[in-house]
């Protein structure tokens, strides 16, 4: 009888040793499958692709106009260099008293009555001047190195400090000692980082260009 009893006993032991082991099987095998199963992607926001600020970021390049109004007009003075040619040379010599000088810029007329100056980019009047031989100047800062002048004005419409738009109108053409010979005009200049350039060849160039163009 002793030896049943201890016969059973180690029967059901081993019974439950099996059934625990098989107990461990299965939960390895269903951890298993928990762990294999895709997990959830992650909803992202959507991208915004209508941001306000990418506006900020957009630069406009001003395009560099003639100093005067309408369209009719005629070149009086051209600006000098050595390879224009013969009548461009021709009409960029200044007579002043018995001197002959080169124009460093272009004058307009019209008909040589009075018209409108305008400024051929927007910037900030640096200078307003009255002198007896060049008559009245405007000298305006556009920033990036490049200044305009406006020399024999007859009138002048703005000051110093003045923040003026393209195609303001500052002053009114009219005469001067130093071209006396020109009667009612304006003597334009443009400079690029002080040195003077010759306008006609970036009337309809953008600002951005200036430096491909003459350098």
């Amino acid at each position: 009888m002793k030896n049943w009893i201890n016969k059973m006993s180690k029967e059901k032991a081993q019974r439950f040793l099996f059934i625990g082991v098989l107990i461990l099987v299965f939960s390895v095998f269903f951890i298993s499958l928990s762990l294999l199963e895709p997990k959830e992607k992650e909803k992202k926001p959507p991208i915004d692709n209508n941001n306000d600020d990418d506006d900020d970021d957009i630069i406009v390049y001003e395009t560099i106009v003639l100093p005067i109004k309408g369209t009719e007009f005629e070149t009086i003075r051209k600006f000098w260099s050595y390879d224009a040619p013969t009548e461009d040379q021709e009409k960029s010599i200044i007579v002043f008293g018995s001197k002959y000088y080169m124009s460093k810029g272009v004058s307009y007329s019209q008909n040589n009555e009075e018209f409108e100056v305008i400024a051929c980019l927007s910037g900030t009047v640096t200078k307003v001047t009255d002198s007896p031989i060049y008559g009245q100047c405007v000298t305006i800062d556009h920033g990036d190195g490049i200044v305009s002048e406006y020399m024999s004005l007859g009138s002048v419409l703005v000051k110093e400090g003045d923040k003026i738009n393209q195609g303001s109108v500052i002053g009114n053409g009219g005469t001067n000692e130093y071209d006396s010979m020109a009667g009612i005009h304006i003597h334009f200049q443009l400079k690029y980082k002080s040195k003077a350039v010759n306008p006609e060849l970036l009337f309809g160039k953008k600002v951005n260009e200036i430096a491909s163009i003459i350098e």
